[in-house]
């Protein structure tokens, strides 16, 4: 009788562990998923955050073109120097 029931107490503890590693390898699935998801968002935003970084407001880009231009003239009075 013992021997019997220690036969069914495997039988049901091989079921058990079979349910257990499909379900094991369904999260680690779902897992893999999520990491791949969790990876995609990361990249977009160090993207958004680099895209954030390189825009220039109006007042910036206004900011940059006077220096230039300003920069422009004084190359252009070093040239006319040079040229006298």
């Amino acid at each position: 009788m013992k021997v019997h029931r220690i036969l069914l107490d495997n039988k049901d503890l091989r079921t058990q562990n079979e349910r257990l590693n499909q379900m094991q390898r369904m999260l680690e699935k779902k897992l893999e998923d999520t990491q791949k998801e969790l990876d995609d968002c990361r990249e977009k935003l160090r993207n958004m955050m680099y895209a954030k970084a390189t825009q220039v407001s109006e007042d910036e880009a206004k900011g940059m073109r006077n220096r230039m231009l300003k920069m422009e003239r004084e190359i252009e009075k070093c040239i006319s120097l040079l040229n006298e």
